[in-house]
């Protein structure tokens, strides 16, 4: 069958022992998101979050600190690697850029102050107190507020839309001068945060990833708390601005922002932030771009790359995409226990079938093989 090795950026023609025969089917090696969320407390857990990580052809990911407690202290990383023993998916974390410890290069590969608030004192003493390292940066002024950016024709709180933009100089700039040299830009939305990162790329090494629902929506798509996102959504000028900049290139990184929640209240006020992802991230950047190549480097080599995790193409550790074929998303179906997806009922091309780890198939067709182990 064809297979695509995105570190060779080649298709080869490969022999692959499916669990089911079927025509049309592409390898690819298995995904890596940088931008998950994990729930515990009842909700999202270690159990559901590799089910549906499988499902959605990942691989490995990479938590964020805002979890509760925060990943902050070793403790609470230490509760959380016993909780992700064992598991089928690969599980990095990310450290909060506000806590006690530092990366450690092997289970922990970054700050990051995604889902965390802050003020320009309490980054700027972060940074001052910790050792340089990658920082994965979630760029937001917080102390204006605001649900959705201004425009958004919904009742509600809105902040300026350039805040995310403010907020990217600020970080970066506040880290270059107390020697972090190292930025991932998580969830960029706006075409003026495009345009200042590549100002700052100048200064810094400075990458950034976009998700799919950045892509797909604006603003005027908002019809419900399941679109209530941070950041929230953009412009159809903004949008397009995203995908030209993936078509250059400048965006280095697909990522899901995996922010499940079992059920959000209608309430735009109290409904928290967020939209479940990771099944259906790679559908819709490939639905959104038409690009598969590019789709699955974004997903696999970028990621990886950018986070010092080595890897190349192996026949052991695979996904199996259908290209062609076309579904409607069912949120209630979904493996994840958060059902708030800003897809559902939404048409997508390609789909994840099957994924191999370690030589042996553990999902096809909708089935996890390892639950008849």
């Amino acid at each position: 069958m064809r297979a695509y090795d995105p570190w060779k950026r080649r298709w080869l023609d490969v022999e692959i022992d499916l669990p089911e025969p079927s025509e049309g089917l592409v390898a690819c090696p298995t995904f890596f998101d940088m931008h998950t969320h994990v729930r515990l407390n009842g909700q999202e857990d270690y159990d559901s979050l590799e089910r549906a990580a499988i499902a959605g052809g990942f691989g490995a990911v990479l938590i964020q600190p805002n979890t509760k407690p925060e990943l902050a202290n070793m403790n609470v990383l230490n509760m959380h690697f016993q909780l992700a023993k064992d598991k089928i998916v690969d599980f990095y974390w990310s450290v909060s850029l506000f806590g006690e410890v530092e990366p450690d290069g092997e289970r922990t590969l970054c700050y990051s102050n995604d889902g965390i608030e802050y003020d320009t004192v309490k980054i700027l003493n972060a940074f001052k107190g910790k050792k340089p390292h990658l920082v994965l940066d979630h760029s937001q002024v917080h102390e204006l507020g605001g649900l959705f950016y201004e425009g958004t024709p919904i009742e509600a709180a809105k902040r300026p839309i350039f805040n995310e933009a403010i907020s990217i100089f600020r970080n970066v700039m506040l880290g270059l001068e107390h020697g972090f040299d190292r930025f991932h830009i998580q969830h960029v939305s706006t075409k003026l945060s495009i345009e200042t990162i590549l100002h700052l790329r100048n200064y810094a090494k400075v990458s950034c990833e976009v998700t799919p629902h950045h892509l797909f929506f604006t603003m005027n798509d908002v019809k419900n708390t399941n679109f209530k996102i941070n950041p929230p959504l953009g412009t159809e000028q903004d949008r397009e601005a995203l995908l030209e900049a993936v078509e250059k290139d400048l965006v280095d990184v697909f990522a899901t922002d995996h922010a499940p929640h079992p059920e959000k209240p209608n309430d735009f006020e109290k409904a928290p932030f967020g939209t479940s992802g990771i099944e259906v991230a790679f559908s819709a950047f490939y639905t959104v771009t038409n690009r598969l190549e590019t789709t699955i480097e974004k997903l696999t080599v970028s990621p990886r790359k950018i986070l010092g995790i080595e890897g190349s193409f192996d026949l052991d550790n695979v996904i199996v995409i259908d290209p062609n074929v076309q579904w409607r998303v069912d949120a209630k179906k979904l493996h994840s226990k958060g059902k708030n997806c800003v897809f559902d009922g939404i048409k997508l091309k390609g789909r994840v079938v099957g994924v191999k780890r370690s030589g042996r198939w553990v999902y096809w067709d909708g089935e996890f093989l390892f639950d008849e182990e």
